[in-house]
């Protein structure tokens, strides 16, 4: 790792032999004190290696280097005074790179961190939304496990859809960029199998090789066996009476059958619960049937938010978190996680929730 300590004395004649292929970085540190430390990174096969140590004089620091290419970095700062964390990705190539680090975070001035300083900015605005809306209807005396009214479950989910909307537009827009690159890395399982395959077949030359597409590739491939239009995998599991669920018999009696996989600790699932039990009062006579599978590990947690959420529907687990059968057989990365399978086995839709869920639901009902 490099060591590196500026001064804002001599900087013009530090700068004075910029050229084209220049990368160019003033940095501003909110509440920084003399002698504070900010540590860098840089991407190198998907993963943040370690770079550049700064030490901090005035709040303020430069640097530049060579840039032949653009280079996915990160920053790291400890504000020991108030005893805050600040980190976040910005992009080194060629130009003037103006970083702002605290509470007002900000990386603009060059094409991709003007790219992915835009995107960030909407994305927060949605969620500083959901956060309102959130706060308005949070009784004082709430517990972690608190849930709003369905109506106000719905606007957030919504609002959710709306912030992953804007993200996966900018990743099929920008996939030729280092910034598009960065962005399908990070929100990938948005993504249906097929779709990850032809966007990673866009990506920019220099990444081509890297081992984090390769792991792109290689999920795509095992969620493809499951992909829309494939025939379902059967899943055999311990229902919460203590029995056996099987898949093949749910969806074999039934015109319809969604797959929701959750967990009493996943607060966007909870908020999305009242939905689903609105989907199932609407549908279940017309042929729909939903099988929960919980990736709870406390047997506890998990029976008392079924009885909660009033999850009339059946339900198992394997009590083991992350590693199970779904994320086995059907490559499920996140959850709420849903998957649409008609009478005959056919996978018909998978990951949609709130109105594309009941929407995809009715167009097969009704």
């Amino acid at each position: 790792m490099k060591t590196k300590m500026w001064f804002a004395i001599g900087l013009l004649g530090l700068f004075a032999s910029c050229t084209s292929n220049t990368c160019k970085i003033e940095g501003t540190v909110q509440n920084a004190q003399d002698g504070d430390t900010l540590f860098m990174a840089r991407m190198t096969n998907g993963k943040f290696v370690p770079s550049d140590t700064i030490v901090l004089q005035n709040g303020k620091f430069s640097l530049q280097e060579k840039c032949d290419s653009t280079v996915i970095a990160s920053y790291f700062y400890h504000n020991k005074q108030n005893d805050e964390v600040y980190s976040n990705i910005f992009f080194m190539e060629k130009g003037n790179v103006q970083l702002t680090i605290g509470p007002d975070g900000k990386a603009i001035g060059t094409e991709s961190n003007d790219i992915y300083q835009s995107l960030s900015d909407s994305v927060f605005a949605i969620h500083q939304q959901m956060n309102a809306l959130y706060s308005q209807h949070i009784p004082t005396d709430a517990d972690e496990n608190f849930t709003p009214d369905s109506l106000t479950e719905q606007k957030l989910v919504e609002l959710d859809q709306k912030a992953n909307q804007i993200l996966k537009s900018h990743v099929e827009k920008y996939i030729a960029t280092p910034c598009g690159y960065f962005l399908l890395l990070s929100c990938y399982d948005m993504f249906e199998p097929a779709q990850i395959v032809e966007l990673a077949g866009q990506v920019p030359a220099q990444y081509k090789n890297d081992t984090a597409l390769r792991f792109l590739m290689e999920e795509a491939q095992k969620s493809g066996k499951t992909a829309n239009g494939t025939s379902f995998i059967d899943v055999i599991i311990p229902s919460i009476d203590g029995g056996e669920l099987k898949l093949s018999n749910i969806v074999k009696q039934n015109k319809l059958t969604l797959v929701d996989c959750w967990a009493s600790w996943c607060g966007p699932c909870r908020a999305e619960m009242p939905h689903v039990v609105e989907l199932y009062a609407k549908y279940h006579e017309k042929g729909l049937e939903i099988v929960g599978i919980s990736f709870d590990e406390e047997e506890e947690a998990w029976k008392e938010a079924v009885k909660e959420m009033n999850m009339t529907w059946p339900q198992g687990s394997e009590l083991q978190s992350w590693d199970n059968v779904m994320t086995q057989l059907y490559n499920v990365t996140s959850i709420p996680y849903t998957i649409l399978i008609d009478q005959n086995g056919t996978i018909v839709a998978q990951q949609l929730r709130g109105h594309e869920l009941e929407e995809a639901v009715k167009e097969h009902l009704e």
